[in-house]
């Protein structure tokens, strides 16, 4: 039996745990969904987004400004179905926007 530190673990240790455990789950899909993103909107729009999660197929992407998340509200037909085309109907069923920080 180990025993336990009263040390505090190294947050960067820890993040670092989650994403390996995240690209195990994925399969290294994260990438290629990146990619598929950059090639589907326009490249002026690529600094103000971040695809941040998929879930029972739904692409989630984070914009830093609302002008932003209206605009590609108004592209979101004809992207989905680039990443469609992309990575596959089953993969991309739906894309759902949201403010965030992009960083």
């Amino acid at each position: 039996m180990q025993k336990k530190s009263n040390k505090p673990e190294d947050i960067g240790g820890i993040i670092n745990q989650v994403i390996k455990k995240l690209d195990t789950k994925t399969h290294g899909a994260r990438e290629e969904i990146v990619a598929a993103w950059h090639k589907a909107i326009e490249p002026g729009a690529i600094a103000h987004t971040k695809p941040v999660a998929i879930k029972k197929n739904i692409l989630t992407i984070e914009v830093d400004s609302s002008t932003w998340l209206y605009m590609l509200s108004l592209k979101k037909k004809n992207t989905l179905a680039k990443m469609q085309k992309a990575l596959g109907k089953e993969k991309i069923e739906d894309i759902r926007f949201r403010m965030g920080e992009i960083s």
